[in-house]
């Protein structure tokens, strides 16, 4: 699962923030929000992530998926959606220029 490979990154170098993008991700995801909620997010928290821009997927079934993992995700996270990297790029620009 790439969630993975992204927090071994953060332990290899840690980073506040992170853009996940969906654009190119067909269908659902909803098999995986738990998972990415209650475990993937708690360890990337302590590895030092504070901010997650995710780029919505362009279907209804991948929306739909971070519709559920939305509100969990933001108990550990500051979280924001977009349509687009560039949005997602200038939002986490300023959560560090904070």
């Amino acid at each position: 699962m790439g969630s993975n490979l992204v927090l071994s990154m953060l332990r290899r170098d840690p980073c506040e923030g992170i853009l996940n993008s969906n654009r190119e991700l067909i269908g659902p995801w909803e098999s995986a929000t738990n998972w990415l909620a209650f475990k993937w997010a708690p360890q990337a928290k302590s590895l030092g992530l504070r901010y997650f821009a995710h780029v919505l997927s362009p279907g209804i079934y991948g929306q739909r998926s971070f519709k559920s993992l939305y509100p969990n995700l933001r108990k550990v996270f500051e979280v924001k959606s977009f349509d687009d990297e560039e949005g997602a790029e200038e939002w986490l620009s300023s959560q560090h220029n904070k």
